[in-house]
């Protein structure tokens, strides 16, 4: 699975583990058949409507509207989507649909915006703290 031109910055894998998706340095969204380690050159179409175990990709389509007007790629470091609902705080039933997504970005500041958060310029909250940009974030 040699065909990023940058270093692996995130990787994410299919929640029935057939799929990975991965991020790198240059940007680039990539997809991947893990039963046979090849480049799906189509899996952003493909991939669609995939349910993933985990997203921590800054890059696709459920995450578009997290990048602020006048950033570029650098401005987001790090980004996990949670597991549970805000409404009861069980397990999420359809993994593809929980309710938040955290983000660490270079101006010191963890921000939470819904999830898929699809739509440019989207609402979210945030909390500051932190004096220099989040190089992770995670949910317990």
């Amino acid at each position: 699975m040699k065909k990023h031109s940058s270093y692996i910055t995130h990787c994410d894998v299919s929640r029935d583990s057939c799929y990975l998706q991965s991020t790198c340095g240059a940007y680039e969204l990539l997809f991947w058949d893990l039963n046979t380690g090849k480049q799906i050159t189509s899996g952003a179409t493909m991939l669609r409507d995939e349910r993933w175990a985990t997203w921590t990709c800054n890059l696709g389509w459920p995450v578009q509207g997290i990048y602020p007007k006048c950033t570029d790629g650098t401005f987001i470091h790090s980004v996990d989507r949670s597991h549970t609902t805000i409404r009861d705080q069980s397990a999420s039933e359809d993994l593809n649909n929980p309710s938040i997504l955290a983000v660490g970005n270079n101006n010191g500041q963890v921000c939470l915006y819904n999830f898929p958060c699809t739509i440019k310029n989207s609402d979210y909250v945030y909390g500051v703290g932190h004096s220099s940009h989040i190089t992770n974030v995670r949910w317990t």
